[in-house]
């Protein structure tokens, strides 16, 4: 049966791969293209993630950087973060519960998402995943040593993917350890010096990013809309369909609110400790990080995803404390029928979800633009995606550009703006009518502008500016839209009085 399911898990993250790279995607590549060494000296500017460029550097110098290739890595540690779960969870409750778990996994449509796409995130589940596998296990007396070495180098890798999640998996780990008594305390803090030593690279590049710039300006205080976002992402990804997450939270809520009350009412310390690691392990980290974001902002939901595993699990042994009596059976299979109908909904509507659309707008660019004509990006932390799809914005050697990190001649003709907290040493946008003037006739009088991840509450909106007004006052306008990306090209411009 876990072969199956993890078959089902591999065939549903296989899906959509070819679908158009987002942003931050290309910079994984962009980091994986460089030599070894400079890859090592640039993690000082993306100190977060860090093992995806990682596995990529000897890939695409064996197979190229296509796209599926890009994600292959997302897609076989989405996958294998099934089996890792049941493994793990079998140190929590009983195999069928523990079989339930990694189908919820394999189904669940936040984890599908991140487990196709070029970056960190589904190393952070499969780290998480082997790391609570290996903690009980390390604490029995017998075989631990390999058990440790798994522990540390899970909660490494687990550090490197995201910074903030070998922290956030912490509390659930010490409800584990002190389960051990005293002496598994002790050697379960042993093992986390292990894992700060090896972090401390890692502490850092992040200490050098830090002082480059902010990577967290971008993130909102926590507010109805984030929370809202949060849930819809965790119980039906990208879908869209709320319906799918009121029915995935109602479900889970009966689980595990009757599982408790079964506890509560035989008494049932057995049953109540793994409960309460699995809902510390799923609910603690996005908690904690939200109520930090109410002060300083550092959440968004995938930060959280170490939580996804966890959660799953819970709701797993909610259904074994359930299935003793024929009223919690009958709860429980409708409660997890709800949750398996509504996950395969879910991921069947996120197929064609898309962040932003490359393809058209490069496409337009290569049939129609003149060698060396100016191109405004707004914002310029873009040009790696648009460099991707149009190889005019790439380095002479092939690599992708991030004009941030300044070891790549700018393409020619290629002129950045940003928002005011924003990467880059580009200035603020948007551009001016002005400075659209001079481009344009710099241009010969034809300037493009491609407007991509603007953060409309740091500036206003490019695609109204006073540059846009001036050019379809003085210049044939064509516009090209798709999704996440918005191109103008103005033609023909007339002499400006603006100088």
């Amino acid at each position: 049966m876990l072969a199956v399911l993890t078959v089902l898990a591999l065939v549903l993250r296989l899906s959509s791969l070819s679908r158009s790279l987002f942003t931050d995607e290309t910079y994984s590549l962009a980091l994986a293209q460089r030599s070894f060494g400079q890859m090592l000296e640039l993690f000082g500017w993306e100190a977060n993630g860090t093992p995806y460029s990682i596995v990529l550097w000897p890939l695409i110098r064996i197979f190229g950087s296509g796209v599926t290739l890009l994600r292959l890595p997302a897609v076989l540690a989405g996958t294998l973060s099934v089996p890792a779960l049941w493994w793990a969870a079998r140190r929590f409750t009983t195999p069928a519960a523990a079989l339930l778990a990694a189908a919820l996994l394999a189904v669940n449509p936040m984890a599908v998402w991140y487990s196709h796409e070029a970056r960190a995130y589904a190393f952070v589940v499969l780290a998480a995943c082997l790391a609570f596998g290996a903690l009980p296990r390390a604490l029995e007396r017998r075989g631990s040593r390999r058990m440790w070495i798994l522990y540390v180098a899970a909660m490494t890798l687990l550090a490197y993917s995201e910074i903030f999640a070998a922290p956030l998996a912490l509390p659930a780990q010490a409800l584990i350890a002190w389960r051990a008594g005293r002496d598994g305390v002790r050697r379960w803090l042993w093992s986390l010096l292990a894992v700060l030593v090896c972090c401390l690279p890692l502490a850092a590049a992040a200490v050098i990013s830090r002082s480059r710039r902010d990577a967290l300006y971008w993130l909102p205080k926590t507010d109805r809309a984030l929370v809202t976002l949060t849930l819809q992402e965790f119980s039906a990804g990208f879908s869209g369909m709320t319906a799918v997450r009121w029915a995935t939270l109602a479900a889970a809520v009966v689980l595990v609110g009757a599982a408790g009350w079964v506890i509560a009412r035989t008494r049932s310390h057995a049953g109540a400790a793994p409960l309460a690691i699995a809902l510390c392990w799923g609910l603690l980290p996005a908690a904690v990080l939200l109520i930090v974001s109410f002060v300083e902002p550092i959440f968004f939901p995938r930060y959280a995803i170490l939580s996804l595993p966890g959660l799953c699990l819970a709701l797993a042994i909610a259904v074994e404390q359930l299935w003793h009596s024929r009223p919690g059976a009958v709860t429980a299979v409708a409660a997890v029928a709800v949750l398996l109908v509504a996950g395969g909904l879910a991921d069947a509507r996120q197929r064609s979800y898309l962040q932003e659309d490359w393809p058209p707008i490069a496409a337009v660019l290569r049939a129609e633009r003149a060698a060396g004509q100016p191109v405004i990006l707004d914002n310029a932390l873009v040009l790696p995606s648009l460099g991707y799809y149009d190889p005019a914005f790439r380095a002479p050697g092939g690599q992708l550009v991030a004009q941030e990190w300044h070891d790549q001649p700018l393409p020619r003709g290629f002129v950045g703006f940003k928002d005011p907290s924003g990467y880059g040493s580009v200035p603020d946008g948007p551009p001016s009518a002005a400075e659209f003037a001079r481009l344009a006739r710099l241009g010969g009088g034809s300037v493009w502008m491609i407007v991509s991840e603007v953060d409309l509450l740091l500036q206003e909106n490019p695609r109204e500016g006073a540059a846009v007004a001036w050019a379809h006052a003085h210049c044939h306008v064509q516009v090209h839209e798709s999704v996440g990306v918005w191109l103008l090209h103005a033609s023909h411009c007339a002499a400006s009085p603006l100088r």
